[in-house]
């Protein structure tokens, strides 16, 4: 069944407006430094509303560079088409998230996005 482009405008709207919060999207860029390596600049993507939940039941324990941490996952919704990928930063309400897997679809009415806290 196909949704009629006006519909599926309406629906993306209505999501949108109750998205509660601000977030911001940001892409990392890298420079050659000269020595072989390279700087990495974080810019400002688009400003977008969004809102942000737990992904999972419980955080994960997981062992990196020999310390024990939690590791928490995040379902982010934002509106529908919204330029976010892999590897980009998301900041909202104070968190700082990676953005690990973009679900998409024909007729999408919100993005959402899998994210992990950036310590």
């Amino acid at each position: 069944m196909t949704i009629p482009a006006s519909e599926l405008i309406a629906m993306r709207e209505a999501v949108e407006a109750i998205l509660p919060d601000t977030c911001t999207i940001k892409r990392c860029s890298r420079t050659a430094d000269g020595a072989g390596g390279f700087t990495e600049a974080w810019s400002d993507v688009a400003t977008v509303k969004g809102r942000l939940a737990p992904a999972g039941a419980r955080p994960d324990e997981r062992a990196v560079a020999d310390r024990l941490g939690v590791l928490v996952e995040w379902a982010l919704t934002l509106p529908a088409l919204t330029d976010v990928g892999p590897g980009d930063r998301v900041s909202i309400g104070g968190r700082t998230l990676e953005v690990v897997w973009v679900f998409t679809r024909s007729t999408e009415v919100a993005r959402r996005v899998l994210c992990r806290e950036v310590a």
